[in-house]
C-alpha cells in the first residue's frame, strides 16, 4: 500500500528486485546486492507500528526510484530532501486512499493513525520556518556548508520537504521526474547548479519545467535552451 503510492506515478519503470530485512542501525538501503542480486532495505522497527514501517519504507523506496548510487556526496542532502518528502506524501496519501480502498476492509479505521503520525512529524519540523520567513533560496545559502557535511541532517532536509510535499501533492505525477536524478554518476566537486542541471537534461520535456521550477526555488539559474 506504501509503495503504491508513489509507484503508481512512474510510468513504464522497471527496477531491480528487492527485499524487506530487519536493521539495527537505522533505516538504509544498501549499495551492495546480496547474493542473489536483490537490492537490500533495511528498516529498522518492529513489532506493531505499521504507520513507522511505512514512513521508513517510503523513504527507502524512494532513493531506489532516485537510482541511488555511490558517487560523490556533495548534492545527496537534495535526494534527502525528496526522500522525507516521499515519506509524507505517503502517509497523506494512504490515509485518504485508505478511506474507500484500504487494503483490507477492518483496516480503514487505521488511517486515522496514518494521517497523525505524518501530522506529528510536520509539527516538529520547525525550522521550516525559516524558510516561510526568508525563503527557500537564503535557506539553502545559510545552510549549504552544512548540508553538504552532513545530507541526513533532519531539521534542515525535513523543514525543505516540506515544501516539496506541497508541490507534489498538488501534482503527484512530478514524482515520475526523480527516476533520471542519478542518471549520471556525480564528479567529485559538482556544485548544485551541474547536479540540477544534469537532472534536467537527462528527463523527457515534460519534466524539465517542473526541474527548472526547482532550480528557480533555490535560486539556481540554469542555462538557457535545455
Amino acid at each position: 500500500s506504501a509503495g503504491r503510492e508513489l509507484w503508481k506515478n512512474f510510468d513504464d519503470y522497471k527496477i531491480e528486485k528487492f527485499v524487506i530485512v530487519r536493521g539495527r542501525g537505522g533505516p538504509i538501503t544498501l549499495f551492495k546486492r546480496n547474493s542473489k542480486g536483490e537490492i537490500v532495505i533495511r528498516l529498522d522497527t518492529g513489532n506493531a507500528l505499521w504507520s513507522q514501517y511505512s514512513y521508513q519504507f517510503a523513504h527507502e523506496l524512494c532513493h531506489v526510484l532516485c537510482g541511488f548510487d555511490e558517487d560523490y556526496k556533495g548534492n545527496m542532502w537534495f535526494e534527502e530532501t525528496l526522500c522525507e518528502t516521499a515519506s509524507l506524501f505517503t502517509m497523506r496519501a494512504m490515509a485518504k486512499s485508505w478511506k474507500t480502498d484500504p487494503p483490507f476492509k477492518h483496516w480503514s479505521g487505521y488511517r486515522d493513525s496514518l494521517r497523525s503520525y505524518a501530522d506529528d512529524v510536520i509539527r516538529k519540523r520547525t525550522k521550516v520556518h525559516e524558510i516561510y520567513e526568508k525563503g527557500l533560496a537564503d535557506f539553502y545559502k545559510t545552510n549549504k556548508a552544512r548540508l553538504t557535511e552532513e545530507p541526513c541532517d533532519r531539521s534542515l532536509n525535513g523543514a525543505m520537504s516540506l515544501v516539496f510535499l506541497k508541490l507534489f501533492e498538488e501534482e503527484p505525477s512530478r514524482w515520475g521526474a526523480v527516476r533520471w536524478l542519478n542518471s549520471k554518476p556525480s564528479k567529485k566537486g559538482e556544485t548544485f547548479q551541474q547536479y540540477l542541471n544534469k537532472w534536467r537534461n537527462a528527463a523527457p520535456e515534460k519534466h524539465k519545467p517542473f526541474i527548472t521550477k526547482v532550480a528557480n526555488m533555490y535560486g539556481v539559474t540554469l542555462p538557457a535552451g535545455k
